[in-house]
């Protein structure tokens, strides 16, 4: 196969567990779709089956063909977490700065502070603003939706942990999870570093676009939106800490560790929102 008909194009999962020597992924990993894959999974299945029969039968473990030792110890939610590589050429969005807050302009915005990107093959990427994650600061951990795992708009997506206290965050839409950024499993702190890029969370297959677009904010609507937040954090700032926040600067990039007076509880019921 020639260098144009492969640049661009990631390895299949099947290649990647080795079973083929060489295949590409012309489906951007939507296995639903695609033929090779009911058929090997068919096949797979089978030659496990035959095995767990014949350990059976025998009363010892089989031998077993090397891709297939591997695909019993990886799963293909594993696999497929792998794939995320494929989605970290992220274009960034315009940001308009707002008392020190990035707001994006050119991506969506849920009032729950999650943000969605639009990708190829009619997927979107979801991440969470810059706002939350100044607010709450860096998360200890963050758990996330597991790949095949359905979300609802409105109802919870995710979890940010932080020192035994924990936030819940809605999703912006409906749709089916893909893929999860490993990076941000393995490091927390790096959501909250670069919200807008490395920090994303997963890419998502929406099932009801069109509706759950329309409801959310968009454009100079961000940053209006963001802008009316700052003022309400402003507000609970100067009741509580006699702080402010300064015009056109830049904030504390974790408000709830300088200023633990303002609550836990009562940011995530102020600003994670359902709308």
């Amino acid at each position: 196969m020639s260098e144009q008909n492969t640049t661009g194009k990631k390895p299949c999962i099947w290649m990647e567990a080795g079973v083929v020597d060489f295949k590409l992924c012309h489906h951007c990993f939507d296995c639903a779709t695609c033929e090779f894959d009911r058929a090997m999974s068919a096949v797979a299945a089978q030659e496990l089956s035959l095995r767990a029969a014949c350990e059976l039968e025998m009363g010892h473990p089989t031998q077993v063909a090397p891709w297939r030792e591997r695909l019993r110890q990886r799963s293909f939610e594993e696999l497929l977490e792998d794939q995320g590589e494929c989605y970290t050429g992220l274009e960034r969005p315009q940001i308009a700065e707002v008392f020190g807050f990035r707001a994006p302009t050119s991506i969506y915005l849920h009032r729950g502070h999650t943000w969605v990107a639009m990708e190829a093959c009619g997927r979107v990427r979801l991440g969470l603003d810059d706002f939350i994650q100044k607010v709450l600061g860096p998360a200890d951990a963050i758990r996330l939706p597991a790949p095949g795992e359905a979300l609802q708009r409105g109802r919870v997506a995710l979890t940010l942990v932080r020192k035994g206290q924990e936030a819940q965050v809605p999703a912006p839409l409906d749709g089916v999870v893909e893929v999860v950024n490993s990076k941000v499993r393995q490091r927390a702190a790096l959501a909250h570093d670069d919200p807008y890029g490395e920090g994303w969370l997963c890419v998502v297959t929406p099932t009801n676009l069109q509706p759950d677009l329309e409801k959310l904010l968009f454009g100079r609507r961000n940053a209006a939106w963001i802008e009316n937040e700052a003022h309400k954090l402003l507000g609970m700032l100067e009741s509580s800490a006699g702080a402010t926040l300064n015009s056109g600067g830049t904030v504390i990039g974790d408000i709830f560790g300088t200023h633990p007076q303002l609550g836990w509880e009562n940011l995530v019921r102020e600003f994670l929102r359902t709308d």
